[in-house]
């Protein structure tokens, strides 16, 4: 059989690669379900709070479809694993913006930076995933990118409500520079996964 054939039969993940990967989903989906969780009490606005909640669900769901499909990829279910301390660090500088006047902030990691980052990657793996032998994997990530992708709009009139100022708007740009350039120094939530030659 030729190479590429072999190729678009096992698609471009390995097996082994693909637990590698949705490991990493893991880690960035429930650590983004706890810092969401936590700003719930500290953040005033009532509508970002509420919409906090409400997508802590969704978070917490997807962390946990990622981790049920471990098993099945021959890997110990329900594992988180960062790509990196240097995406751990990401993490944690987006999850440090705790006073009650940094909704700004908030609102910018998740929805500027963090969640849309994660989007791109899923819409990036769904693309290379064999409709033939993934259809789980498939399934997992075309429902992370709808969920995610109705996050991010929401999440977007939030922002663009709060930031209706030049100094707010500012804040937003400087916090989103700032973050995107960690997440750019970690090779993003993946860091950096070889495909199979």
């Amino acid at each position: 059989m030729p190479l590429h054939d072999q190729r678009s039969m096992e698609g471009v993940y390995s097996v082994e690669q693909t637990a590698q990967m949705i490991r990493h989903y893991r880690y960035a989906e429930e650590h983004m379900m706890r810092i969401m969780a936590g700003w719930i009490a500290l953040t005033p606005e009532l509508t970002v709070k509420l919409e906090f909640g409400r997508q802590v669900w969704d978070v917490a769901q997807h962390a946990d479809i990622l981790g049920k499909r471990l098993p099945e990829l021959r890997a110990r279910a329900q594992v988180s694993e960062p790509p990196n301390e240097t995406f751990v660090l990401f993490m944690q500088t987006l999850a440090n913006r705790e006073q009650p006047d940094e909704t700004i902030e908030r609102l910018v990691g998740l929805f500027r930076v963090l969640k849309p980052h994660l989007l791109s990657t899923y819409v990036q793996h769904l693309s290379a995933c064999n409709q033939v032998y993934e259809p789980p994997t498939i399934r997992i990530l075309e429902r992370l990118v709808s969920e995610t992708q109705a996050h991010i709009l929401t999440g977007q009139i939030l922002l663009e409500d709060m930031a209706s100022t030049v100094p707010t708007r500012e804040r937003a740009v400087l916090w989103q520079l700032e973050l995107e350039k960690l997440l750019v120094a970690a090779g993003g939530v993946l860091g950096r996964i070889e495909t199979t030659p």
